[in-house]
């Protein structure tokens, strides 16, 4: 970090305190495979030094509130929360961004172990830090460098949990916060965490909701498309186009709001698409991909469930809800759950 305390892109040293799983080649790779299969996850949106600082620019910007908002619910619920947040867990967090939201966290975790240990002094916690971007997980390491916290940063992707749960000491507090869970599909993601969930761990995330349903929801749903449609936040979808060689002019972005069915009823899902507008390459390493006019590029996705659509699937996927805390809105929720019994 330079002397204001904002961090400079490109200049974060290597962390010793890092793992790596996936490597910078093997997401590149992984890029190239989907993109030759006309693919763009939106994970891949956020790697290298350029998917870092765009992501943290976005964040910042008035356009797109989400992590924002979800953040102010964490903030306004945290004794609430970490009061049933037994002492000694180590806290995990996938996709953990610059990590604001875990020093929050942390820091609240840290002053209650030390008043129910008082006369040892010590604090018993880890914090795992994870993301597929390596100059995150360096931020968010350098974020609680003054917290007495043993830490160990890893990079790789929440798909390879089983090598990278190797890494941890239970029981953990396993977080997937920013509005991830909701960039997943809902079944998939919750049978991942519990197959690798043991009893005694928790299960921590936020969401960004749709509010209601019925006719009053319209407006919800114009706002929705705002955000996600906002010029913002489709320079950040474009970015690894953009990167590796294209220009803006060779490509169209487009965003909708579809209903879709679910085990849990109707549920609203953005579909986006890039469509290439005249034929170009781009480079990636060695390799060279070619579009011709006409081609469409199928983008990632994220799913707007009302708090109850939720609660739902937790419970079709075997999960036991602690405690849920909803915005005033019914727009945020943040959930503490467990592995059913």
């Amino acid at each position: 970090m330079n002397s204001t305390g904002r961090v400079e892109f490109g200049r974060i040293s290597e962390n010793k305190e890092k793992t790596v799983i996936t490597s910078k080649e093997e997401i590149e790779e992984r890029l190239c495979q989907c993109l030759k299969n006309y693919e763009l996850p939106d994970y891949l949106l956020y790697t290298g030094t350029g998917g870092a600082k765009n992501w943290l620019k976005l964040d910042e910007t008035e356009a797109f509130p989400v992590a924002r908002q979800l953040k102010v619910l964490l903030e306004k619920n945290l004794d609430s929360i970490v009061r049933f947040i037994p002492t000694g867990m180590s806290l995990v967090s996938v996709g953990v961004g610059n990590g604001e939201k875990e020093r929050i966290f942390l820091e609240a975790l840290v002053k209650k172990n030390l008043a129910e240990n008082a006369s040892s002094g010590k604090v018993s916690i880890r914090y795992y830090p994870i993301d597929i971007n390596s100059e995150f997980v360096d931020i968010a390491l350098e974020k609680v460098d003054n917290l007495p916290v043993e830490k160990k940063g890893i990079v790789g992707f929440i798909e390879d949990m089983a090598a990278l749960k190797i890494n941890w000491r239970r029981p953990i507090l396993f977080c997937i916060l920013g509005n991830t869970f909701c960039n997943y599909e809902p079944e998939f993601i919750l049978q991942l965490v519990h197959e690798n969930l043991e009893q005694g761990d928790l299960f921590f995330f936020d969401a960004s909701l749709l509010p209601t349903e019925g006719p009053e929801a319209q407006s919800v749903k114009r706002s929705v498309m705002g955000t996600y449609t906002s010029r913002e936040n489709i320079l950040f979808n474009m970015y690894p186009l953009l990167q590796y060689g294209m220009d803006p002019e060779d490509f169209d972005f487009e965003l909708l709001l579809a209903h879709v069915d679910s085990r849990v009823g109707g549920v609203y899902r953005t579909r986006k698409n890039l469509y290439i507008l005249k034929d170009t390459e781009l480079a990636i390493g060695e390799e060279t991909i070619g579009f011709r006019e006409g081609d469409v590029i199928r983008m990632g996705f994220t799913y707007k469930y009302t708090y109850d659509q939720v609660i739902d699937f937790l419970d079709i996927c075997g999960f036991e809800v602690l405690k849920g805390f909803l915005s005033e809105d019914r727009a945020s929720a943040i959930i503490l759950a467990k592995k059913r019994v």
